[in-house]
């Protein structure tokens, strides 16, 4: 059979046409998707925010003050709200941009910076103080261009402090039927008490004392009387003056009631001296002898 010549001017039709389109299409699709992503990444990147805890209490008093510090880097913006939020409830997982405060089961907040305008980068101090015991959750979170920025989830308790008796100053070594000072502290939730007091005598009673364990209990024989009776708000710093007769070795402790119960420290040893003997010795006095001026007789003339 003879071949047919393709004349130069004859349009060319079927698969190959087709193909080539189809490879157009594909082409523009991929440098439409890989522009996009580019545009992404380069705008993306200078927008790349962190939101970071820097510091936050593990434990702290109810009623006290609990301190939190965070950071937000990247670049520079004003930013309308950033916070602490607190709660009972933990809620686990990646929060994501979309989820909002009011989204969450935190029921409270750092107010500090809850509302206002504040330029970032920058690290920020928030205080806030809770009343009621127990376990809380928190996160940081940042409003930053209509955008939600959370940290992982943390946590801290709120505890009931118990009272403490502290001896602040107090002698190792003093001298009989000498006054001299000793200085003891209660510290713990607000209370009025009506008993506290440095009890001491000449027994030990080694160990630790617990609250069950009263003055009367004790071998101690003795007390400083300037707070032994009255109504005195605690915290408060004590300062009293006892003076002991006795020389010899002496144990000693401070002790408070509070709420009927009994608050020891650990127990001191006091040396007292024996006071020196202020009794002057007599001493014999031997008088001089008079002497007489003995008189020159005078020259005769």
């Amino acid at each position: 059979m003879a071949e047919t010549d393709t004349p130069e001017n004859a349009t060319v039709t079927g698969p190959y046409i087709t193909g080539n389109k189809y490879i157009w299409i594909i082409g523009a699709i991929i440098l439409l998707v890989v522009g996009w992503f580019g545009i992404q990444a380069i705008f993306g990147a200078s927008e790349n925010f962190k939101l970071s805890l820097v510091d936050a209490p593990k434990e702290v008093a109810a009623g006290a003050v609990a301190t939190f510090t965070w950071r937000i880097d990247g670049s520079a913006a004003t930013i309308h709200h950033t916070s602490v939020h607190i709660g009972t409830t933990s809620q686990l997982g990646e929060f994501g941009r979309e989820i909002k405060p009011e989204d969450t089961k935190y029921t409270e907040l750092v107010r500090d910076f809850a509302s206002g305008d504040y330029n970032i980068p920058l690290q920020f101090v928030g205080n806030i103080s809770m009343a009621n015991p127990g376990k809380y959750f928190f996160r940081v979170h940042a409003n930053i261009k209509d955008k939600n920025y959370w940290t992982d989830e943390y946590s801290f308790d709120v505890i009931v402090p118990d009272n403490k008796v502290t001896l602040m100053d107090a002698p190792k070594e003093v001298t009989a039927n000498q006054v001299f000072t000793l200085t003891w502290r209660i510290d713990g939730p607000p209370a009025t008490i009506h008993h506290t007091s440095i009890h001491y005598g000449t027994d030990s009673n080694p160990g630790t004392l617990g609250k069950e364990v009263k003055p009367e209990d004790t071998k101690y024989t003795d007390l400083v009387k300037d707070f032994a009776k009255g109504d005195y708000n605690i915290p408060l710093q004590f300062v009293g003056n006892t003076k002991i007769a006795t020389a010899g070795t002496h144990y000693f402790r401070a002790h408070a009631i509070i709420n009927d119960q009994n608050y020891w420290t650990d127990e001191m040893i006091l040396e007292v001296k024996a006071a020196p003997d202020t009794k002057a010795k007599s001493k014999t006095v031997t008088p001089s002898p008079e002497l007489s001026p003995e008189v020159s007789p005078s020259p005769s003339e």
